[in-house]
């Protein structure tokens, strides 16, 4: 005779055992469990349980799941599994939890992470990023040894403008290492201009919260091309080796600094839009962030301390950390083109 038992009970269980009914155990638990106490008593070696159902019953069979699968990998289907669970239930008319759809979704080989944030991206920008990968695509490293390559950022006295992140013990309470203190008016910070090439960092420039086009172009005649000039003395070239490479900011484009650009011997890079991933110097604006906070106890006293802390970090920086970027650039181009001109991981 069988008896099933659809609980963890162990006295209908033994009374049945005992008698030498067979018993069915309804559920992968049940079974488990009941087995396991036999074993730790030491008579499981001659038993044989058959286990009913043991696979758990799934909600959203693996049928369904797959084309939701193949839906949430597309730009056309759902972004997540709140949306996903919708569809779900409007398909099966049954309720299904987003929890459900989640660990689905993971059997399926899909994971999760949070969108990372990217500049706005126009179907003509696409475009003109698309093209210029391209163009680029079958360039050497000597060629890319040849760009010298600039930008601006922001750098705060008080750290990073995003998440941060900490570990504490479940019910431990706050300590300072597990906040972000703030203070009012954000504490201050830089604005500074620098460049970079396959020779390492160069002039790192303070230029004040509001550079306009004239503050850009002295930046150029005086540090540009004080840069410059080490490059070639340092590694026997000339002006005219190099590519000078800047982005598409309004006042890099004006007319004055068009006009001074087109007068030098090198020459200057025609630039895609919305393009910090293909910027290494963005990269070493990165390495400069996280040393600069993470080599020192406490924030700096003032913006005078933070620029000499800054200024002193910058110049840490190795020929070979600024070639392990450039080293990337083939690589980047291919990835563009790959990705039809929408943004890579860089």
């Amino acid at each position: 005779m069988f008896y099933i038992i659809r609980k963890y009970n162990f006295l209908a269980f033994f009374w049945y055992y005992s008698v030498g009914d067979n018993v069915i155990l309804d559920g992968a638990m049940a079974a488990y469990k009941c087995r396991l106490h036999l074993y730790n008593f030491g008579t499981a070696s001659n038993i044989s349980i058959s286990a009913y159902n043991l696979a758990r019953h799934r909600v959203v069979p693996t049928s369904n799941m797959q084309p939701i699968s193949e839906d949430l990998l597309t730009v056309k289907g759902q972004e997540n599994a709140v949306e996903a669970r919708n569809t779900l239930e409007n398909d099966l008319q049954k309720t299904v939890s987003a929890e459900t759809v989640r660990r689905s979704l993971r059997r399926s080989g899909l994971t999760s992470f949070v969108k990372p944030q990217k500049p706005l991206l126009s179907e003509v920008n696409r475009r003109k990023r698309l093209d210029w990968a391209l163009n680029h695509v079958d360039w050497t490293i000597e060629d890319w040894k040849r760009v010298i390559w600039s930008d601006e950022t922001k750098v705060n006295r008080f750290g990073s403008d995003g998440k941060l992140y900490a570990w504490k013990q479940p019910n431990e309470k706050l300590k300072r290492r597990h906040v972000k203190q703030t203070v009012k008016h954000g504490g201050g910070s830089l604005m500074v201009w620098s460049c970079i090439s396959w020779y390492g960092v160069r002039y790192i420039v303070d230029v004040g919260k509001n550079m306009d086009k004239n503050v850009y172009l002295s930046v150029l005649q005086d540090d540009l091309v004080k840069s410059m000039t080490g490059y070639c003395e340092e590694n026997d070239l000339i002006m005219a080796d190099f590519e000078f490479m800047q982005d598409n900011d309004p006042k890099h484009k004006s007319k004055i600094v068009s006009e001074w650009l087109s007068k030098q011997d090198f020459t200057t890079m025609e630039w895609p839009p919305q393009p910090p991933d293909l910027n290494p110097i963005e990269n070493m604006w990165n390495t400069l962030k996280k040393r600069l906070f993470k080599q020192y106890d406490c924030p700096p006293a003032s913006m005078d301390e933070l620029w000499t802390r800054m200024f002193e970090t910058w110049y840490e920086i190795t020929e070979k950390e600024c070639q392990i970027y450039i080293e990337t650039m083939p690589q980047r181009c291919i990835d563009i083109i790959e990705n039809k001109g929408l943004w890579i991981n860089y």
